[in-house]
């Protein structure tokens, strides 16, 4: 009874009430956090890509493509060759706008892996031409494998490479992709020696990634996690990979928890090779998917295919929408003294809050905030008072949840859990912590959005 007493469970408001000899104090403690949709992606959105989705999400054939007016593919919106398209609140909206940094230079080149029959490539070979980015098209099978393949292998290699500064490279492991190009002046042969190639990709596209054959998700999160580490090696440091993942592959869908770890959880493998996941959009193709389970043959992505953009973290990127953002969390068990107790204003002998500062939690995140490095985000979105008679303990009791988010620097499990201590050491400077609480691993990382279905499911 004693721990039941003690969990963490109560996810809506509650009313405090604290006998004191003179009088009987109310205090009302409501809910910080940011209720979100149940259904992230339909929400959140930024104009920008909304309008990106109003593209046809037929798969028209390569050789239609190119009689449409003004085309369909997906660079010939100009948009989408910015570098670091990020999404800003709007102060006179709640919705959300696009902003492009200081760097909002286009990208100067652009690696396409596991292009099916290429047709994705060869759709943008003249947008990107155009807009002088250079392209290097790539594809898992050697050249007389894949041109015996695809019906297409061979005009659309063509196509690709009527243009200066466009490639196709054949052979290529997209999770091998450090053991193939390299940036240094000693250049081989197999290696890029393409103009505007010298520093790094700017962007790195894989359209719809899938272990070949049958799999489950095991085997194609092998793939996401191998490739993003790859990636991550080949990747300037202010350069983008680009994912697309059919509907329900990526997670911003789902509800709580046991769906997303039902998913290929992306943003996780990302957060462990150093990037964060800087937009999520959805992603109609309108060039010729073929490649089901390396035959030449069109898939099924359903309804809502969405592309997710990873970065590497410096100082001008930050994730501007804060249900993106990985985060760990932990409770921690405050003790509070008769002392404090018994006055709520009076500062503690140890410390400059009083009891009314601590419970409320403002303090709490004060003093924790003081140690977490910049680029994390602390948050203290519940909070709950436990009398003596609640705890079966001679001390009243407060605990909160509180919460680590990766906003400008990675957030990985292990760096949270340093966080976990030093908050518990910092803390335990102005006010006890019930010591059989301690030292306990903050949880797996998790997307922001989660958060409250986490809340609920404690709940109940």
């Amino acid at each position: 009874m004693m721990r039941s007493c003690v969990s963490f469970h109560h996810a809506l408001s509650w009313k405090l009430q604290l006998q004191q000899p003179q009088q009987l104090r109310k205090l009302y403690y409501h809910r910080q956090l940011i209720a979100f949709s149940s259904n992230f992606r339909i929400n959140h959105f930024s104009p920008l890509h909304k309008r990106g989705s109003q593209l046809s999400s037929s798969t028209t054939k390569l050789n239609d493509i190119h009689t449409l007016e003004g085309g369909t593919n997906y660079y010939a919106n100009q948009e989408y060759l910015k570098r670091t398209i990020i999404p800003v609140r709007n102060s006179d909206d709640s919705d959300y706008d696009t902003c492009i940094n200081d760097k909002s230079d286009t990208i100067k080149n652009l690696l396409v892996c596991g292009d099916g029959d290429l047709s994705f490539s060869a759709d943008n070979a003249q947008s990107l031409n155009e807009a002088n980015v250079n392209l290097i098209a790539t594809v898992l099978e050697e050249q007389s494998v894949h041109e015996e393949v695809y019906q297409r292998s061979k005009a659309n290699a063509d196509m690709i490479q009527s243009y200066p500064g466009h490639q196709v490279k054949y052979g290529i492991d997209a999770t091998k992709l450090e053991t193939i190009f390299s940036f240094s002046d000693n250049t081989d042969t197999d290696t890029v020696t393409a103009k505007g190639f010298e520093s790094g990709f700017d962007r790195i596209q894989f359209n719809f990634p899938h272990w070949r054959g049958k799999a489950n998700h095991r085997y194609n999160r092998q793939l996401i996690d191998a490739f993003l580490k790859s990636a991550s090696n080949v990747l300037a440091d202010d350069g983008e990979i680009h994912i697309a993942l059919c509907e329900g592959q990526g997670g911003c869908d789902a509800r709580n928890l046991k769906e997303y770890r039902d998913t290929w959880t992306p943003a996780f493998f990302a957060s462990n090779h150093g990037l964060l996941l800087m937009d999520v959009f959805p992603f109609s193709p309108s060039y010729n998917l073929s490649s089901h389970r390396g035959v030449d043959r069109g898939f099924k992505i359903g309804k809502a295919p969405e592309m997710y953009v990873f970065g590497k973290p410096n100082s001008d990127r930050t994730i501007k929408r804060k249900e993106l953002m990985m985060c760990c969390r932990h409770e921690l068990h405050i003790v509070l003294p008769d002392e404090y107790t018994l006055n709520m204003d009076q500062k503690g002998t140890n410390s400059p809050y009083s009891a009314r500062e601590i419970i409320d939690g403002d303090a709490i995140k004060d003093i924790i905030e003081s140690i977490i490095p910049q680029g994390i985000v602390v948050d203290v979105p519940e909070r709950r008072f436990l009398t003596k008679d609640e705890t079966g303990y001679d001390f009243d009791m407060v605990i909160y949840l509180v919460v680590y988010c990766g906003q400008s620097k990675v957030l990985r499990r292990d760096e949270a859990d340093e966080y976990r201590h030093a908050t518990e050491c910092e803390v335990e400077k102005h006010v006890p912590l019930r010591e059989n609480r301690r030292g306990r691993l903050v949880s797996r990382p998790f997307p922001y959005y989660l958060l409250q279905s986490i809340i609920d499911d404690h709940t109940s």
